[in-house]
């Protein structure tokens, strides 16, 4: 029996989740009643794929989150931090999804489209943009030494980030709201993924001990407009090419080619994988 020692962690850390899955379904099917419809209808009877987008990603945020605070906290594990760790990071994808349906998809009422429409497209963004914050949380509180105040104030400062860069995507493809009102799912895809590869990049500025307010906001100023400018040329470049006889913007804009939006979401995060690894 030496091995059940080593098995206690990892099977006590997953009926944690398991039971912080099941607050999380009560949470939701609450939080829809508030919003004025009814999660188990759209889901059950509607068949609301983009609802089902929506609370998906919506929850895997949160365990991410949650998964990113608690392997960094100090001292011994237990369910009291557990709980503690789960509070948190689940106020802060709350805080995140206002803050993102404010600033980000600002231009859309989201529980119109995403419940009243299906809109595939605005759930993909926005299910994108609870990953993406769930990022930054776990990159932000990757200096837990440092203390939780500090710790929400990187936070707050990598998701005003985020907010930042979907703006600036807006300006280079000045399309983007339209095609997502159109329920163009190959445009949610690639805005999705560019604000995916924004919280990465996010989560990695943010994250590391602090080194003097003075020398972080340099070494993030620096470090973010590197990548802007990554993903300019890779987003220009992706754009120009040519399959056949059309480009890939055309495929994505037009054909609504979710083939090529992958292609778009693939180039986009590996080239943001290889830069905060290297």
């Amino acid at each position: 029996m030496a091995w059940l020692p080593t098995l206690i962690g990892p099977l006590s850390l997953a009926a944690g989740i398991l039971l912080l899955l099941m607050v999380l379904a009560v949470l939701l099917w609450l939080t829809g009643k508030l919003e004025g419809y009814d999660p188990i209808n759209e889901m059950l009877f509607r068949d609301n794929p983009a609802l089902g987008v929506r609370y998906a990603l919506f929850v895997l945020s949160v365990v991410f989150a949650l998964l990113g605070i608690f392997d960094r906290a100090p001292g011994e594990s237990g369910a009291w931090l557990f709980i503690q760790n789960a509070v948190l990071a689940l106020v802060l994808i709350y805080l995140s999804r206002y803050l993102n349906d404010w600033l980000i998809l600002s231009r859309f009422d989201n529980n119109r489209e995403v419940v009243q429409q299906k809109n595939l497209a605005v759930a993909i963004v926005e299910g994108a943009t609870y990953l993406a914050s769930a990022f930054v949380i776990a990159g932000a509180f990757d200096d837990w030494e440092s203390g939780r105040i500090l710790a929400v104030a990187w936070f707050v400062i990598g998701q005003l980030l985020l907010i930042v860069l979907a703006w600036l995507y807006r300006l280079v493809d000045r399309d983007i709201d339209a095609a997502l009102d159109g329920q163009n799912f190959a445009a949610g895809i690639a805005l999705g993924s560019f604000l995916l590869a924004g919280g990465l990049v996010c989560g990695a500025l943010v994250s590391g001990p602090s080194q003097g307010w003075r020398h972080d906001v340099l070494i993030v100023t620096i470090y973010l407009i590197v990548w802007i400018f990554l993903m300019l040329i890779a987003h220009i470049l992706s754009d120009s090419l040519v399959f056949r006889s059309t480009k890939l913007r055309d495929e994505l804009m037009q054909q609504r080619n979710i083939a090529a939006a992958l292609c778009k979401a693939v180039i986009f995060l590996s080239v943001t994988l290889g830069y905060i690894h290297g």
